[in-house]
């Protein structure tokens, strides 16, 4: 049985660290078990043209609705220009080590009509299964494309973040799950609210995060060269009071702060603080300074899970939703929050009891390896009839398509040139987008 993994990988607007690294880390536990797998390259329906490694140009040609904003904005890229490059390389570094996944690039709108040629279906993790009020439910995440029509169809701990459906929304909603074969959630009330909408079992389980264990990620670490900090990790919300709260905590235990983050005014505060933001890093890096750290300070899902499995001492600052709540409860952290009344860090804590998390998470753990492999297995032992589509629109499959090989000599020729050229035109469009947004932050 051939089986595609389709989530939120390689494709991520703020190159979110957890993102290549859960999809990796759920294809290696499935690979652990002798399940063959491939990740989809897939490029999310709110992705649209976003340039992720210029996010700069993209916002030049797409201007922000709000002119003070798009101003901050265009500030905010061009002073992590060069930072951005690198991260981004970081990134497509690591993804093109440790993937195994399609050669061509998918979308909602190209699985209608392409089929990559996969008998199982598993969306996996993360925010998936949110309402973009700009383009609906993501058609791919919630296996509702034309080309998986008649496919075995698995969900494993997905998640809606912090939206909720209209009625309208709630019934498309409800369709979606219905096709499924095999339901798992990565949050308890989401877990209770599909239970609303469908007589099929719906298992809550671990992020795939958790599916790996400490030392698979430490032989992916890359150690930092700084010793004794405070790590600040701080994703999509301002967070203020958190890194107020973590400088006056590193200040007091005589430790530097280090801040991986992109608020660059968190650069120059507190003055007279060790206190360094990074931003111009990968994968490895990034799972480096989480294991050296000392003390961790985050409002991030996966940030707190990797805290969880480096056994680290940390804290988590508000985020809207419930999934660091859904975390903290399965493996008793509650305690590991910290609001505007510990701002001082002079706040009292108990050590963390590991012996205890662990108890919880072996728990969980053999519920969601149960959940997983309990599916694939039964998906292998009922297989699905393949569909013939004679419409006019019939899914091509990507398995069984030819190559096309152009050995003209003379149509080479044309291809150089014309590859020639388009880079020229794109150095001129650098040139041009350069000089428009020297124009921009001159004249506001």
């Amino acid at each position: 049985m051939k089986i595609g993994i389709i989530s939120i990988n390689a494709h991520t607007k703020v190159l979110n660290f957890a993102s290549p690294l859960h999809s990796y880390a759920f294809w290696s536990f499935l690979k652990e078990h002798g399940i063959e797998s491939e990740i989809i390259d897939y490029k999310p329906v709110y992705y649209g043209k976003f340039d992720p490694r210029h996010p700069l140009f993209y916002y030049i040609d797409h201007p922000r609705a709000d002119a003070k904003e798009q101003q901050r904005t265009l500030k905010k890229w061009k002073n992590l220009f060069w930072e951005r490059e690198k991260r981004y390389d970081r990134f497509e570094e690591f993804i093109n080590k440790y993937y195994v996944k399609t050669n061509t690039c998918y979308t909602a709108k190209s699985m209608e009509t392409k089929d990559p040629g996969y008998d199982c279906y598993i969306c996996a993790t993360d925010v998936i299964w949110k309402w973009n009020p700009n383009n609906g439910f993501d058609k791919g995440f919630l296996l509702a494309c034309k080309c998986m029509q008649g496919k075995h169809k698995i969900a494993y701990a997905a998640s809606r973040g912090a939206t909720t459906y209209s009625p309208e929304q709630a019934q498309q909603f409800q369709s979606y799950i219905n096709d499924m074969d095999f339901i798992s959630v990565r949050e308890k009330s989401l877990q209770d609210y599909c239970k609303q909408l469908t007589d099929k079992p719906v298992t809550h389980v671990l992020d795939p995060v958790f599916l790996k264990d400490r030392k698979f990620y430490e032989q992916l670490a890359t150690p930092p060269k700084e010793q004794g900090y405070v790590l600040i990790y701080v994703v999509m919300e301002k967070a203020k009071s958190l890194v107020t709260t973590a400088v006056n905590f590193a200040k007091k235990h005589n430790l530097k702060v280090i801040e991986l983050g992109e608020d660059l005014e968190n650069r120059t505060i507190p003055k007279g603080t060790s206190h360094d933001v990074i931003y111009d890093i990968g994968i490895e890096e990034w799972l480096g300074y989480i294991q050296h750290a000392d003390y961790i300070f985050t409002n991030s899902f996966h940030a707190c899970c990797f805290s969880i499995i480096f056994q680290k001492e940390f804290w988590a600052g508000k985020r809207s939703g419930d999934k660091i709540d859904s975390i903290l409860q399965l493996m008793d952290l509650t305690n590991r929050r910290v609001g505007t009344d510990c701002e001082d860090g002079a706040f009292h804590y108990e050590p963390i009891d590991w012996d205890h998390v662990y108890t919880l998470y072996k728990q969980y753990y053999h519920d969601s390896e149960e959940f997983i492999l309990h599916a694939i297995h039964e998906c292998e032992k009922n297989p699905k009839p393949h569909i013939t589509d004679n419409s006019d629109e019939a899914i091509v499959s990507a398995h069984t398509q030819e190559p096309s090989v152009d050995t003209n000599p003379s149509s080479q020729m044309q291809t150089s040139a014309s590859t020639s050229t388009s880079s020229i035109d794109s150095a001129k469009k650098k040139s041009n987008l350069w000089h428009k947004l020297k124009d921009i932050l001159q004249n506001p």
